[in-house]
């Protein structure tokens, strides 16, 4: 142990700037070998705290692991052999594989943390910076080692650190890379089943729910999706220029309950014959009878479809409008389900990521109507977005289930608030009051308390476009069909 003490130490100095002291020449190759393992054991504990229950283990993440270790090996020889110092590889190895593991949790874990937390508060310019400083930190980690091997020798120094920086990092940005520990999505999903068949006492119902479930070809949906997902497209309309335009998606996530799919296909309904956004609406559901007629709600097509909107829309001027619906657990996870289909949960950080497009979107609405749904908002707020929880970040909603048409908060916020006014904050508060007297009239003990996170420029930014809509009837909700056409007729209708 002795001996991996130095490099131990050398490695916490490396990772804030600090010259190592120790002597290379007394490190081996298995001291090498035994930095890998201690490096191992880091990565497994980190990611194990970091992943959700349930957890499962991911093998590809200690490859993961083995292949930075040979990239950190390769990049201690390229400054070794710059320097002109032969016989000191294994040494440099040592100390630069113990900063990296203690760099990931000294420096970038706290950095990543108050990036997240500027970003969710507006502070879109301080929050970038701290992101590319997160990942230029290395760069300087092996600056400073350059320097440490050529003390007088400045420029040489520079450009060794630069291309070690070039071999052990920068392949990262296009590597797949995975943690060892994952959240087991199967397992949660699988639970959160078990919980909502216990809850709603569906057991009489549970063989004709699978019957359904299963009664179409899951390989051949999934083929089908490039398909589905161009024709979607093909539906979008050029934007109406010299306005800001509404350009609005739809995602119901669970397909073992009717009350998603109707939402979301009420959505496409409302806005395109009272918010003038007809022909530039998608819709992604997860539902048996639908599988043949619309893309599936998942997180892949999610985010084509979100680059496809941003592609087509003036992403400076236009206003995208978001609604999800479908479960959520108490760890915020939005359940994404099509059984037998494997499919990924979304979490807050991956619908965050999903709306990092390019072009940017700069003005978004985005409605997450899901249990504990407000432990979406920190992820996905800032100046000029406006971010709408069905419920609070510790509490749940009500209404969905096997014996609903539409959620309460679904009802109170599209069937009921936007028919009476055009105003989405006006819409909120007074689904938010609805939703509250019901939940007591239903003598409910936790109120979903929905939640709206908002600032002045996106208020501002919804009333220009107010003042600019032709706004249409009411549309009354309606609950979408339980059998998809394209099965009764042998073709796809007309949409």
């Amino acid at each position: 142990m002795k001996v991996l003490v130095r490099p131990l130490v050398d490695g916490l100095g490396a990772t804030f700037l600090i010259r190592p002291r120790g002597n290379p020449l007394l490190v081996t190759a298995g001291v090498f070998v035994a930095m890998t393992l201690i490096y191992l054991l880091s990565e497994a504990l980190s990611s194990w705290i970091e992943a959700p229950l349930p957890q499962a283990f991911i093998g590809y993440g200690v490859v993961t692991v083995f292949a930075d270790t040979l990239l950190t090996l390769i990049a201690a020889w390229l400054l070794v052999r710059i320097a002109r110092r032969d016989g000191i590889v294994w040494g440099v190895a040592t100390i630069l594989l113990a900063a990296t593991a203690l760099t990931a949790v000294l420096v970038h874990w706290p950095l990543q943390f108050a990036t997240e937390r500027l970003f969710a508060h507006g502070h879109t310019g301080l929050a970038l910076a701290l992101a590319w400083l997160s990942r230029a930190w290395w760069l300087f980690v092996l600056i400073a080692c350059a320097r440490w091997l050529m003390p007088h020798a400045l420029p040489r120094a520079l450009l060794a650190g630069a291309l070690a920086f070039a071999i052990s990092a920068m392949p990262w940005w296009w590597l797949p890379g995975a943690p060892m520990f994952m959240q087991d999505a199967a397992a949660l999903a699988a639970q959160q089943t078990a919980e909502r068949a216990a809850r709603a006492d569906v057991e009489d119902e549970s063989e004709e729910n699978v019957e359904e479930a299963v009664a179409f070809d899951a390989e051949a949906v999934l083929y089908d999706q490039p398909r589905l997902l161009e024709e979607a497209f093909a539906t979008l309309k050029p934007r109406v220029p010299g306005r800001s335009n509404l350009y609005v998606l739809a995602f119901a996530g669970d397909g073992s309950e009717n009350v998603f799919r109707n939402e979301a296909e009420y959505v496409e309904r409302l806005f395109a014959g009272r918010f003038g956004a007809r022909g530039r609406i998608l819709v992604l559901e997860n539902h048996p009878a639908s599988v043949s007629t619309r893309p599936l709600a998942t997180l892949t097509n999610l985010r084509w479809a979100l680059a496809e909107i941003a592609a087509r829309m003036d992403p400076a001027n236009d206003i995208l409008f978001v609604y999800l619906t479908t479960h959520g657990s108490a760890e915020h996870l939005l359940y994404v389900n099509l059984d037998p289909l494997p499919l990924n949960q979304i979490g807050p950080e991956d619908l965050a990521e999903a709306l990092q497009t390019t072009p940017s979107i700069r003005w978004k609405v985005l409605v997450v109507n899901a249990c504990y749904a407000g432990g979406f908002i920190d992820a996905l707020s800032d100046d000029s977005t406006l971010v709408i929880a069905s419920a609070r970040a510790d509490r749940t909603s009500f209404g969905c289930g096997t014996e609903s048409e539409i959620t309460y908060f679904g009802k109170a916020f599209l069937a009921e608030a936007l028919n009476q006014t055009t105003s989405i904050p006006e819409a909120f508060s007074l689904a938010r009051t609805a939703v509250g007297k019901w939940e007591a009239d239903d003598a409910v003990k936790e109120h979903s308390e929905p939640q709206m996170a908002t600032s002045r420029s996106i208020e501002a930014k919804l009333e220009r476009w107010r003042s600019q809509l032709e706004a249409g009837a009411a549309v009354p909700f309606a609950p979408a069909p339980n059998v998809d056409p394209a099965h009764e007729t042998g073709s796809t209708p007309p949409r």
